[in-house]
């Protein structure tokens, strides 16, 4: 899978503090979330969604107790301290949005579950090979969420659904970008062979993601008007996009480097 050119991408990454300020900023403007109006669901759109909701309700209420340790092992080697911070306040971002899909789900009287396989995997890889491949099934889960979230914005007319879903899309770009423009960073010194071989693993696990997310949520991606081929292809034209931030060749660098083992 070639990646796309290194012109798609700025030409620089932006430093620790600029993204703890953005998300700081982004903490005082909370989404109001329509109460009043808003028609109740079908019985066939909840059957479609309620699942499928409380699935991604689960994985964005995680802690992040192990992807903050290995952020803050990372800043005390480079001495971006500032990198720790800014990891804590994307958390809480992640956080947030769940309490925006919990608030949906009880105006419609869904219920919540504490355990699914697939959160238990993603939890699971995010604790095996320190911050590095922490952030890659991060940045893969966002991925499939921008997606996700597009067709759940269109499966319902529900204004506060919509609304949600609006919010979470906008702060996942943003996402997306924090994350890889780290990966950026500790692929920088990092030999062609291997970021050849990260980028191959990272297809294979963006492969794996899209068939089990369209498994768990075909039926809520169906009525927001995805087929499984119309959902592959986006998010696999994410996926390049996404790992064209990801590309250290991408950058001009200062010298001298931060250093940026995982």
């Amino acid at each position: 899978m070639p990646v796309p050119p290194a012109a798609d991408v700025a030409a620089h990454v932006d430093d620790s503090a600029f993204w703890s300020e953005h998300f700081r900023r982004n903490r005082a403007d909370r989404l109001k979330i329509p109460m009043h109006g808003a028609p109740a669901l079908t019985p066939t759109q909840r059957e479609c969604v309620a699942v499928s909701i409380a699935e991604f309700e689960l994985g964005e209420s995680s802690e992040g107790k192990h992807l903050l340790g290995y952020a803050r092992q990372y800043a005390q080697r480079t001495g971006d301290e500032e990198y720790a911070r800014a990891m804590a306040f994307f958390i809480a971002e992640e956080n947030e949005h769940a309490r925006y899909l919990r608030r949906v789900m009880e105006l419609e009287r869904m219920p919540r579950v504490s355990r699914t396989a697939a959160d238990s995997v993603f939890r699971h890889a995010r604790k095996l090979g320190g911050l590095e491949l922490s952030v890659m099934v991060l940045v893969t889960a966002e991925i499939i969420a921008q997606v996700y979230y597009r067709g759940l914005r269109d499966a319902t007319a529900s204004p506060a659904l919509r609304a949600v879903c609006r919010r979470i899309l906008r702060d996942e770009a943003h996402h997306i970008r924090f994350q890889c423009e780290r990966l950026a960073m500790i692929r920088r010194q990092r030999s062609a062979l291997t970021r050849w071989r990260r980028l191959r693993a990272h297809e294979t696990m963006m492969l794996a993601a899209i068939v089990v997310v369209w498994r768990n949520h075909g039926p809520a991606l169906r009525l927001g008007g995805f087929t499984f081929t119309r959902f592959r292809r986006q998010v696999w034209v994410k996926f390049r996009r996404a790992m064209a931030i990801a590309d250290p060749t991408g950058y001009e660098w200062p010298v001298p480097a931060l250093a940026s083992v995982s």
